[in-house]
């Protein structure tokens, strides 16, 4: 992307008062507790792919909001754009509103890409924990949720309702995806939805053996092939670490988005 000359002063003068990090050690060091990646793009840029430990605060907004999401002023930050000027502009805010710990990760998501380091789709607020569970099944809270976030653009990416556990979930259920989403749409509680799926499905609707054997299934999904744990094992080296086992499907969602500690 080609910036003005005028913005390209004003960048260069921030990053001459910020201090600079790579992209190589951003990536490690945003694995530590108590360490915060932030995404300072625009929303739609952060939709179409992040860091999948970053949080999303653009830079239209970012000096409103920090001292709500990061209220600690000594906190370790670490912000990164799409090439390193418009966090460089972060930054110099951030010290002058009195945090004392941010950094501006030089060659920002340009950088990221290029390393070949994991990009993430998945929104911010991500959907609920696949062991969630309603009408007693797992995964059901977390696809009422991404059918709330697909329709508004925060769920980008794929069409949930075709492929993984959605898609595993829909087809015990004898549902089509649309069908589901239209009862979501149309019903604003887990209670709303639950009871609208039964009145739909009626006798269809499983019995609790079959909820029973369906769950233990599904929550014991794991890697299988030597492809799958290869992929497995590079999504869960890309997250922060944990002293739980991260064994199955489930448990490496919940360490991705943060619910292992």
């Amino acid at each position: 992307m080609d910036h003005s000359p005028a913005f390209l002063k004003l960048a260069s003068d921030a990053r001459n008062r910020v201090k600079e990090i790579s992209v190589h050690d951003a990536f490690v060091e945003a694995k530590k507790p108590g360490t915060f990646l932030v995404d300072v793009r625009e929303e739609s840029e952060f939709h179409a792919g992040h860091a999948p430990m970053a949080i999303h605060l653009g830079k239209g907004v970012i000096e409103r909001d920090i001292e709500t999401r990061i209220p600690n002023p000594n906190a370790r930050i670490l912000c990164y754009c799409g090439g390193g000027y418009r966090s460089a502009l972060a930054v110099d805010n951030l010290q002058k509103m009195g945090y004392t710990n941010v950094v501006s990760v030089a060659g920002g998501f340009r950088g990221w890409k290029d390393l070949g380091l994991p990009v993430s789709t998945a929104p911010e607020t991500p959907p609920r924990s696949p062991h969630d569970k309603l009408g007693g099944l797992y995964h059901l809270p977390r696809m009422v949720d991404k059918a709330r976030l697909f329709p508004t653009g925060k769920l980008p990416g794929y069409n949930y309702l075709t492929t993984g556990f959605d898609k595993t979930l829909l087809d015990f259920l004898c549902l089509e995806g649309a069908v589901f989403e239209q009862l979501v749409a149309k019903n604003p509680t887990d209670e709303g939805v639950l009871n609208a799926l039964k009145e739909k499905l009626g006798p269809a609707w499983p019995s609790d053996h079959a909820i029973t054997d369906f769950n233990h299934k599904f929550v014991n999904r794991r890697p299988d092939t030597p492809e799958k744990i290869a992929a497995f094992e590079q999504r869960r080296a890309a997250c922060a670490p944990t002293k739980k086992k991260v064994e199955t499907y489930f448990d490496l969602i919940d360490l991705e988005e943060d619910r292992l500690a």
